[in-house]
């Protein structure tokens, strides 16, 4: 792709969606469903245990050996990311830097503005900056391949973060990953509906198609249902694109609950667009009957659940602790690693185990996992 086209990204998410036709699995059509050899009891109890083993509390996932960084103190690591004005996108170069602190190396943020070409320039100042690594935050490789290319043969290590799913290849080019289980994350949401809900579900997606991350989400919601699900249930998937996600994500929410009469449950594919969902579905006739789920642990979309606001259960990770993996990967590739992806690890959120829990505390919602002594005693 050429760098001048907008970035379709995970950090793309606030610049907005639109509308597109019905794309797969249509409640009526032939699916994977239609054929489903899923007893329907066996199948709850078998997404109930899915469910109870990822609602348990936060570990901490090694990601390798120790290394030495004496040698990189007083070194510039720079991060390229989209749009800094998003809270979760703060809140990740907020643990990067926090951790860069501690490992003695300088964090420099660049803002590309919502423009491949940007990012491909500030790419190139990165460098001409002497940084020493560069992370490129929510921007897939395959739209900077210029850039990529200029600081591979400047022989400077570019680290990938939130570019693709954690079962993912590593992207061309890249040094190292960080990333989530996006995957797991959709088979959760939907495993969680069939094990939460009387009778079979009948499910709408609300998806994502241009960000490789997504796509891995939506295949983890199919998969959820195509293991635990008898013939009985649906499931449709309709796409939002760029334009007005409020409006596109209000009118779309409005669309599948008019054309399903058995709409019960909907899996937007973030909390970002879950939080214009919820309003449309409380709007309606429906709003007894329906309930959603979506990934990210939004503070406000975590508040929808405690308050019994349509939305029944998340799947999220700590944002503060994804920046310090961040480091420690790009830490490892300056010491010379071989590429890898670290995993930062994702938890199930409902009203059970969220009842008492300080929900705008990443600390408390992660168990007090202490990732920040762990990410330090690995650094020598």
């Amino acid at each position: 792709m050429k760098n001048s086209r907008p970035l379709k990204s995970l950090a793309a998410l606030g610049l907005g969606l639109s509308l597109i036709g019905l794309t797969a699995c249509q409640a009526g059509n032939a699916s994977p469903l239609a054929n489903s050899t899923v007893n329907a009891s066996e199948g709850k109890i078998a997404a109930q245990r899915f469910v109870e083993t990822s609602a348990k509390p936060a570990v901490f996932l090694s990601p390798g050996e120790a290394i030495d960084i004496s040698k990189f103190k007083g070194k510039t690591i720079s991060a390229v990311t989209l749009d800094n004005s998003l809270p979760f996108v703060r809140a990740v170069l907020d643990g990067m830097a926090e951790a860069g602190k501690q490992a003695g190396v300088q964090v420099d943020i660049y803002d590309a503005k919502g423009s491949t070409d940007t990012a491909a320039k500030q790419m190139d100042q990165a460098l001409a900056s002497k940084s020493a690594a560069i992370v490129a935050f929510g921007i897939n490789f395959n739209l900077l391949p210029t850039a990529i290319s200029n600081a591979n043969k400047a022989g400077v290590p570019v680290i990938g973060a939130l570019n693709v799913d954690v079962n993912a290849s590593i992207e061309k080019g890249a040094a190292g990953e960080v990333s989530i289980d996006y995957f797991k994350s959709g088979k959760l949401v939907a495993a969680y509906a069939i094990a939460n809900t009387d009778g079979a579900v009948h499910g709408a997606v609300q998806n994502l198609p241009s960000i490789e991350t997504f796509t891995a989400m939506r295949k983890g919601i199919e998969e959820g249902f195509k293991e635990f699900c008898s013939k009985e249930c649906t499931l449709q998937v309709d796409d939002l694109m760029q334009s007005n996600f409020k409006t596109a994500a209000e009118t779309l929410t409005g669309s599948q609950i008019s054309r399903n009469p058995k709409l019960n449950w909907v899996f937007p594919a973030i909390d970002g667009i879950a939080q214009f969902t919820i309003p449309a579905v409380e709007l309606s006739s429906r709003k007894a009957e329906i309930r959603v789920g979506s990934i990210n642990a939004f503070e406000a979309n975590l508040g929808f659940i405690r308050d019994k606001r349509v939305q029944a259960v998340d799947v999220g990770n700590s944002n503060n602790w994804l920046g310090w993996a961040m480091m420690d990967r790009t830490l490892r590739a300056l010491a010379g690693e071989q590429p890898a992806i670290s995993e930062v690890p994702v938890k199930l959120f409902d009203a059970e185990n969220i009842n008492g829990v300080d929900i705008s505390s990443e600390a408390a919602l992660y168990d007090n996992v202490d990732y920040k002594q762990q990410y330090t005693s690995l650094w020598k």
